[in-house]
């Protein structure tokens, strides 16, 4: 049979399962549990599903349901790099990781500060006036109007 006939004949959905076991490669560590029940689902709802819908659903497998990791001795627990490889694999990030990341966070906040605010008759302050639910004052209005104008004149010479 061809591929291209195998991709257009629907499975009757009994033997979707059979389909899954017979990929390339099969699923990496006994993932053929979690196909199972997404065909499970399949059928239980009675969908005809063709070739093409149960590789994606291979791929889903293989991509997203990833083997458990291994314990790696040179992981840095308690660190921001810590932190970022949890993230990175997928998996909840440990107590100290996380606690890491938390004060690197607020050190940074603190560092760093907040900015100024740019003063009234500019485009910025009239924009905090309107997050504020204010009406804006006479320069931030003016300068508002300024760049609304400039902004059309630009996009109508575009």
């Amino acid at each position: 049979m061809s591929a291209v006939t195998l991709l257009e004949r629907p499975l009757p959905p009994a033997s979707i399962a059979e389909a899954g076991r017979e990929a390339p490669g099969g699923l990496p560590h006994g993932r053929s549990e979690a196909l199972d029940a997404m065909l499970f689902a399949v059928r239980r709802m009675g969908l005809s599903v063709t070739d093409r819908q149960v590789a994606v659903l291979l791929d889903v497998a293989v991509r997203h349901l990833k083997q458990p990791s291994e314990p790696d001795e040179n992981f840095p627990h308690g660190t921001v790099r810590g932190y970022k490889r949890h993230r990175r694999r997928n998996e909840s990030a440990c107590a100290a990781c996380r606690e890491a990341c938390r004060l690197f966070a607020a050190e940074r906040r603190k560092r760093e500060g907040r900015r100024e605010p740019k003063p009234c008759g500019t485009e910025a302050a009239y924009h905090r006036h309107a997050r504020r639910f204010e009406p804006p004052c006479e320069p931030c209005r003016l300068a508002h109007r300024d760049a609304e104008r400039e902004r059309r004149r630009r996009a109508a010479a575009a």
